[in-house]
């Protein structure tokens, strides 16, 4: 079945996260996604940790892709970008602002030759930064836009578990690019797409607005300012996150703990004074709950009206019948070697998002690429290996 994307061309100027899980959303969605990589390859190949010398990481950041090398510091390398170039729709890079433009490659040079590409550069902070200079890995974002100062226990602020500006920067960009293809289809024109980690952070603090309007903001470690009790719950067997959103709720609770007498406390009526005297709630929940198991626990809180959930460990995923249902786990031979990659959660009733094959080795499709959109013979491609141009 052909992805919503078919027909488009992504050349993928991509190194470790932001940049390639971009490209895999586009790749995802059916477009043909180039992923130009030099002749050492993206340094994220060098992660650990390996399947019989396969990075993970690569074989996941860059499903459904196809790859060819290219050193575009050369003259030639340049020449057969901007070739290229002429004939995609869309170019994807989280290269630091500004290196594009010492390649001769930036986006004046670019639409010059095809008025219709759309760049989208998604970096740290930006074209117009003053940091833009700075490296930026997603937790030093994190770090410095604040996003890190709300997350963790209120004597010690921590980084989110995973890459998440990375990810929903990618994400942000790829949105930008569907709408400027849309904008393209109207006007006939392209244009230069500016996204960063930091602005992308602001957009997902609520607690900057907290700040503004209070003039400070807790760190408040597993629960929030926002319903009470809202925490993570120690049980006889491991732990359980639970939500009491509605006063109702919150009512049905109690009776069920055996605590009537919480009723009619002035101090725990509204979901605003819960929050008030938060810690007192969560002595009280945690006291009451703390020799029932998962399952009793979260029984007892959705029959109140509430939330809850196990915490799980990440092995339990492999067995959960929503991910096998949804198919979010997809496996393929790799060298001899089975590997399960994330599968593609865009449900769409027409052009659902797919996962094709996982990520490939270096230069896996130059011979396709070159030889079929660029018509290199294999001499020509000979050549331009043995002087290091691809």
């Amino acid at each position: 079945m052909a992805g919503a994307l078919e027909g488009i061309r992504v050349l993928e100027l991509g190194i470790y996260l932001n940049g390639p899980y971009a490209g895999r959303i586009f790749a995802e969605l059916g477009a043909e996604v180039i992923k130009i990589e030099p002749p050492w390859g993206d340094p994220m190949r060098k992660s650990p940790p390996f399947i019989n010398n396969d990075s993970l990481h690569s074989i996941y950041y860059n499903v459904n892709k196809k790859f060819i090398t290219l050193n575009l510091k050369k003259e030639k390398g340049r020449e057969l970008f901007l070739e290229l170039s002429k004939k995609s729709d869309i170019i994807i890079t989280n290269f630091r602002p500004g290196t594009l433009e010492k390649l001769n490659i930036g986006y004046d040079t670019l639409r010059e030759l095809n008025p219709k590409i759309i760049l989208v550069s998604s970096t740290g902070y930006g074209y117009n930064s003053p940091y833009r200079n700075l490296p930026a890995f997603d937790p030093i974002v994190q770090a410095l836009s604040g996003l890190m100062d709300s997350t963790g226990y209120p004597d010690k602020p921590t980084r989110a578990g995973m890459g998440l500006l990375d990810f929903v920067t990618a994400a942000y960009a790829v949105i930008a690019a569907l709408a400027a293809l849309i904008y393209r289809e109207k006007s006939g024109k392209g244009q230069f797409i500016d996204m960063a980690m930091y602005d992308v952070s602001l957009t997902l603090s609520m607690q900057s607005l907290i700040y503004l309007f209070m003039n400070h903001h807790p760190r408040v470690g597993p629960t929030s300012l926002v319903f009470s009790p809202e925490y993570l719950y120690k049980v006889k067997d491991g732990f359980v996150y639970i939500i009491i959103p509605t006063d109702e709720a919150w009512m049905n609770f109690v009776k069920k703990i055996g605590r009537e007498d919480l009723l009619n406390n002035s101090k725990y009526e509204t979901i605003a004074s819960r929050v008030i005297h938060r810690d007192e709630i969560n002595n009280i929940v945690q006291d009451a709950i703390r020799n029932l198991s998962k399952e009793e626990v979260v029984k007892l809180v959705i029959e109140s009206g509430g939330a809850a959930a196990p915490v799980r460990e990440l092995k339990e995923q492999f067995e959960d019948p929503h991910v096998e249902a949804r198919e979010m786990f997809i496996e393929f031979l790799l060298n001899s070697h089975k590997v399960k990659v994330p599968g593609s959660p865009f449900k769409m009733s027409e052009t659902p998002g797919n996962v094709r094959y996982p990520g490939m080795p270096i230069g896996y499709h130059n011979e396709e690429i070159y030889g079929k959109i660029l018509g290199l013979t294999k001499e020509e491609l000979e050549k331009l290996r043995n002087e290091g141009v691809i």
